[in-house]
């Protein structure tokens, strides 16, 4: 295994174990919050007017977005295939979706999809995800050899915080504060949707106005605090994490967090 190869591998350990961590977090955030099933909608309203009835659901962690799909869709009666590599999350995500059918849950690599669908899809889903996945080039060729013709690759991008005149609101909070939104650059994603065969990538950005304690119980889940203070044992983080968010809402008012929302469809 080359320094490449040996970085990936690391850093997917170590999501893994992130997410593991953070499955009794996300749930409470979410139910606070209902940010990403507010996600997963907006996702399906810009891919109108197509109603998929075969979906993958990629990186769908407790089964926030793949809840939400089936909900929305339920006239059409979807059959859903939601997969992440937290096994303790797709706990979550059989128990919260129990009792409906034409839901399946694999546990497996997003990067290497084709191990475990032969099947195609009308829609692919990544719904908070992508920016964390280092092979995300690799997931997302994939992806769009599963799709169908007319079928869609649907994501959405967690591009950071940002004051009321779109600058990045943690550099200009905290100039010495490094803050690791995920793996992905959006350039690089925009570049590598664009390099897909038969694609055409439509790109919207998505932003919404959060309080002091949206943002805490955001990034006081592990998943997210490791990206602000990586080398610190998880409840360490917590008064950190706090502190952050009492100086960041003092200094940057309002705060907006931002997503890119990114539709391309499979000519």
């Amino acid at each position: 295994m080359d320094g490449e190869g040996k970085f990936e591998h690391r850093f997917k350990a170590a999501v893994e174990k992130n997410f593991d961590q953070s499955a009794d977090a996300y749930d409470r955030f979410e139910e606070r919050h209902h940010l990403f099933e507010t996600l997963t909608r907006r996702q399906l309203e810009m891919i109108e007017p197509s109603l998929p009835e075969r979906i993958l659901d990629v990186g769908c962690g407790t089964g926030i977005s793949t809840l939400a799909l089936h909900q929305t869709l339920a006239g059409r009666s979807p059959n859903i295939y939601a997969i992440d590599i937290s096994e303790r999350m797709l706990l979550r995500a059989k128990e919260r979706c129990k009792s409906l059918r034409g839901i399946y849950f694999i546990r497996g690599d997003a990067e290497n999809l084709s191990t475990y669908f032969n099947e195609s899809f009308d829609a692919i889903f990544y719904t908070a995800s992508i920016f964390l996945l280092p092979g995300f080039a690799e997931s997302l060729r994939q992806a769009s050899h599963l799709l169908l013709p007319g079928g869609v690759l649907s994501i959405s991008y967690y591009s950071g915080l940002f004051n009321e005149k779109g600058e990045d609101a943690i550099p200009k909070a905290f100039p010495d504060q490094k803050y690791q939104y995920g793996a992905v650059p959006i350039r690089e994603l925009v570049s590598c949707l664009e390099s897909l065969p038969g694609m055409r990538t439509t790109r919207v950005d998505f932003r919404i106005e959060v309080s002091r304690d949206f943002l805490f119980d955001f990034l006081s889940i592990p998943a997210q605090s490791s990206g602000l203070f990586p080398k610190i044992p998880y409840l360490e983080r917590i008064p950190k994490v706090r502190e952050l968010c009492d100086l960041l809402a003092e200094r940057v008012d309002p705060v907006f967090m931002g997503w890119e929302l990114l539709i391309a469809r499979k000519r």
